[in-house]
């Protein structure tokens, strides 16, 4: 009796060393990585230098649980708008899981909310192999030959990363971070509590020399040929469509000379009984509605771009994203002089439909 209630004793003290190990050690492990990341992460975007990129980490717009707004989602996006619009980066490199666990693409997801909120699509790279922070940031400068950027995603996170990119051996410089607003609900704080072990685990893929999943390229196009003989562009795309604004033609060719991209929110164009904001990033244009995919409006902007493009080649019903080629052999949807139209469900928290034309 006397031996049983010694090894029990022996026992409960072992635990409770064990126990007071891995609290001193997560503690430790998060005070290292704060004290990294001193001056270099900002939630004042006065505070931040200019770069000419920036890397948002990528998450998607629904909660896995509950398919709730996913708020880290919203906040990223919010922080990058207003980087890009301030002119503290120029582009914007998204990475992330191009197919994580609830079968979402990321790095689409964020694509598209960001033109939603003004970004150039032409200022947006996409990587969907930042499967983990770390690939993310190694990834970065080994496969996009980016040795400086600024860190989209919440202060934790960017704190996180900022240590990787420093202690990973990679050649960077003028790391910085910008604080994305935090969640406060109670789901977030399962994410919080989860960063501490994430941080230890910062240190065991410093010591076993981990490396990212792939460092494959993803076929990226960060270039684009211009087209250079002059046209009413949305004209030549989709025929002659209501313009509720008459000049907004005349608006349209003139930037396209000058390769630019700009919003329209005083100028609308309607097709079918649809009316959608213009946003022109050559060599795409793309064209913005509210208007859910699933409704009888949208079932006739479908008719009328059949009509004019014929039967769409591609159409993914589940995810409502199809597509007309101006050429009848799908083989040439990539090939100079050839027109790409897709019409697609936003996925981000904002809703509504994209109307996309390649060329």
């Amino acid at each position: 009796m006397k031996r049983t209630r010694k090894y029990l004793k022996v026992i409960t003290w072992l635990i409770v060393f064990v126990l007071l190990a891995c609290v001193i050690t997560l503690l430790v492990c998060n005070q290292i990585i704060e004290n990294n990341a001193e001056e270099k992460v900002f939630s004042d975007i006065n505070c931040i230098s200019q770069n000419e990129y920036g890397l948002l980490l990528g998450t998607t717009p629904q909660t896995r649980i509950g398919r709730r707004k996913n708020y880290f989602f919203k906040y990223r996006i919010e922080a990058a708008e207003q980087l890009y619009k301030a002119g503290k980066i120029k582009r914007i490199l998204i990475s992330g899981d191009e197919n994580s666990l609830d079968g979402v693409n990321e790095v689409e997801c964020m694509k598209d909310s960001l033109i939603a909120h003004g970004v150039d699509v032409n200022d947006i790279i996409l990587d969907g192999k930042g499967f983990r922070t770390l690939d993310a940031v190694v990834r970065a400068v080994k496969v996009y030959d980016i040795h400086s950027f600024i860190v989209i995603s919440q202060r934790f996170h960017n704190e996180r990363a900022i240590y990787l990119a420093e202690h990973l051996g990679l050649d960077v410089h003028d790391i910085q971070g910008f604080n994305a607003a935090n969640p406060t609900s109670k789901m977030a704080l399962m994410t919080y509590i989860r960063e501490y072990f994430a941080r230890v685990k910062v240190f065991v893929d410093l010591f076993t020399q981990k490396e990212p999943l792939t460092l494959e390229d993803n076929g990226r196009t960060t270039e684009y040929d211009y087209p250079t003989h002059p046209r009413d562009t949305i004209n030549c795309f989709l025929g002659h469509p209501l313009i509720i604004n008459d000049s907004i033609c005349e608006q349209i060719s003139e930037i396209a000379k000058n390769d630019k991209m700009l919003s329209y929110n005083d100028s609308i164009l309607q097709i079918a009984d649809v009316r959608w904001r213009i946003n022109l990033g050559l060599p795409s244009i793309v064209l913005f509605t509210s208007t859910e995919p699933d409704t009888p409006e949208m079932k006739a902007v479908v008719k009328y771009i059949t009509g004019i493009y014929g039967n769409p080649y591609d159409d993914e019903e589940d995810g409502f994203n199809i597509k007309w080629s101006s050429s009848k052999n799908p083989n040439d949807i990539f090939k100079p002089g050839c027109t790409l139209v897709q019409l697609r469900r936003v996925h981000s928290e904002e809703g509504g439909t994209f109307l996309i034309i390649n060329f």
